[in-house]
């Protein structure tokens, strides 16, 4: 009776320095500039470029590292894709559901701007909770393991350029407007029509970034399908060339 002969583990094969070379410049290309979009706010723009080139540096060798062992590079490449998938989901519907709360709420004649505050301000730890380890972990990592041939990988930089843009988007169209929750916490008295036209302006309650949100998700999702761990455990279990 033929059973499946246990094979050994390699490293996947080596490509030409250049090919190495290009993952990683996307990675650190990748940080640098979200880490710049994110820090300028709170150091000067050189700072947070350095922040940012400093963090990539550090990524790429580790992912590199990892990159050499088989195992944990499967394992470690299925994480950050599953991490990836939860963390917009996250994203892209609890940010939908805020912005219908939103644009709810803007509707009412008797909406103060400390009720205002108070719906809004939840909205941010989550964001915050998403967006953080898909900038510093999962992009950042996923474009150097999981850069081989194949439909994972041309997933991986679908998530990543789109999540890029959308970052720079809300950096456009968003950081750049933001209120006065100081004041706005303190007034009781209920806004006027304009404050509250002027206000969902300023929130970018009908932007449509929430709809790059979902791609991302649903590109994150897909990716997920492809599972390296089970195509590594396949390749080891694979009977040998004699069928033993």
């Amino acid at each position: 009776m033929n059973t499946p002969a246990m094979t050994s583990v390699s490293p996947p094969p080596v490509p030409a320095r250049s090919a190495r070379l290009v993952p990683v410049l996307l990675s650190m290309s990748f940080t640098v500039v979200v880490q710049t979009l994110s820090m300028s706010a709170f150091v000067p723009v050189p700072v947070a470029m350095l922040i940012g080139l400093g963090w990539g540096v550090a990524i790429g060798l580790a992912a590199a590292w990892i990159a050499g062992k088989a195992r944990a590079s499967a394992w470690c490449e299925d994480v950050l894709v599953v991490l990836g998938a939860v963390a917009m989901a996250a994203l892209a519907f609890g940010g939908g559901v805020g912005l219908l709360l939103l644009g709810t709420a803007l509707d009412s004649s008797s909406l103060t701007g400390e009720t205002l505050v108070l719906m809004f301000l939840p909205s941010i730890p989550i964001a915050i909770a998403s967006n953080t380890p898909i900038e510093l972990f999962a992009v950042p990592a996923l474009l150097i393991l999981g850069w081989r041939e194949g439909r994972r990988r041309a997933l991986i930089v679908a998530a990543s350029a789109l999540f890029l843009i959308h970052r720079v988007w809300t950096q456009l169209v968003f950081a750049a407007d933001r209120l006065d929750f100081a004041a706005m916490e303190q007034s009781t008295t209920p806004l006027t029509e304009t404050e509250r036209r002027q206000i969902a302006t300023d929130l970018q309650i009908e932007d449509p970034r929430w709809i790059l949100n979902l791609v991302v998700f649903a590109l994150f999702l897909l990716a997920a399908q492809f599972s390296r761990v089970r195509e590594l455990q396949a390749a080891t279990t694979s009977p040998g060339p004699d069928g033993q």
